[in-house]
């Protein structure tokens, strides 16, 4: 049985450097822990700031599609309203200025989450006062007196 421990020429002799202690396989396994912990911190943290990004984006959307929809019906009044829209709550307050027609908008946009205002948009739209003297430009009239169509009044 000594003969089959003996060295036998051509082999390398074993010696205690050979292989990875367990001490540096613990200290590898370790560093890699805190690195698997940093890296799963910072991907958590980027996904929750995509996601404020991605409610922030639908807010400021939301509002400015309400001022556009005041603007593009070109008639409002002054007061509150409120409603809902993809789970987002928003408040619209519309409020006369000192020059007359001039009025003051504000929409505050609600997420799905949560009870504070995180977006907030005003601005000023102008509507012509009601007059009964200024009834807007006479329609064009061709020579029997009626009124032109819009694709004859071009010619």
């Amino acid at each position: 049985m000594r003969r089959l421990l003996r060295h036998r020429p051509g082999r390398r002799q074993p010696s205690g450097r050979d292989g990875f202690s367990l001490v540096e396989v613990m200290v590898a396994v370790f560093i890699l822990a805190i690195a698997m912990v940093g890296l799963t911190r910072g991907i958590t943290t980027a996904l929750g700031s995509s996601k404020d990004a991605e409610v922030y984006s639908q807010a400021v959307q939301l509002a400015a599609s309400r001022i556009e929809f005041l603007r593009a019906d070109g008639t409002f009044s002054d007061g509150e309203s409120e409603g809902t829209l993809g789970g987002y709550k928003w408040k619209q307050t519309i409020s006369s200025t000192q020059t007359s027609g001039l009025h003051e908008v504000r929409v505050e946009v609600e997420p799905p989450i949560g009870g504070t205002a995180i977006y907030t948009l005003r601005t000023l739209l102008f509507q012509a006062p009601l007059d009964s003297t200024t009834s807007g430009p006479a329609p064009k009239r061709d020579e029997n007196g009626k009124k032109k169509r819009k694709s004859e009044r071009s010619s």
